[in-house]
């Protein structure tokens, strides 16, 4: 399984395919065992579900342009100072399901320690161009991790102290 911290819009992660560059599908994924999932499914019990509106999404976009354009709205635009960092995952299952997870920690916050927007996606291919598939987005949530937790470590959907 390979992890990457993305600092530019010029690739997306996959968990088997490795990097691909913009104009490539995702490469199928099955199973736990390939990184499915790195977080829970969206339920109102894990995260704090938001409204898809939000994201700007046709349901026109591959998953790694609909991955490029989440991080685009929702990662920082500028220059962080200290530890800041975004992580961009974009997971097939290789079952007509996909995710995109966008963690961000080294927040200039002194509660959130971490914070992880998931996004669920249904993976159908493209009526008009053969080969190509479409990630129409489900679902979309948060949650985050607080500094003065009982455990740091844990995500919780509600907010931190």
């Amino acid at each position: 399984m390979m992890k990457l911290a993305i600092p530019t819009l010029t690739a997306v992660c996959f968990v088997v395919a490795g990097c691909a560059s913009m104009d490539q599908p995702p490469m199928p994924a099955s199973g736990a065992a390939n990184g499915w999932p790195t977080a829970p499914a969206l339920g109102p019990d894990q995260y704090a579900l938001r409204d898809l509106s939000a994201l700007n999404l046709t349901g026109a976009e591959m998953l790694p342009e609909a991955a490029a354009a989440i991080q685009q709205q929702l990662g920082s635009s500028e220059p962080v100072e200290g530890n800041y960092a975004e992580t961009l995952n974009a997971y097939d299952r290789g079952d007509g399901h996909g995710a995109i997870v966008l963690t961000m920690s080294g927040l200039p916050d002194d509660s959130v320690k971490a914070e992880q927007h998931v996004i669920e996606f249904t993976l159908r291919p493209d009526p008009q161009v053969e080969g190509r598939v479409l990630a129409v987005a489900e679902g979309y949530g948060t949650r985050q991790q607080c500094y003065r937790a009982a455990d740091p470590e844990a995500w919780t959907n509600q907010p931190c102290p």
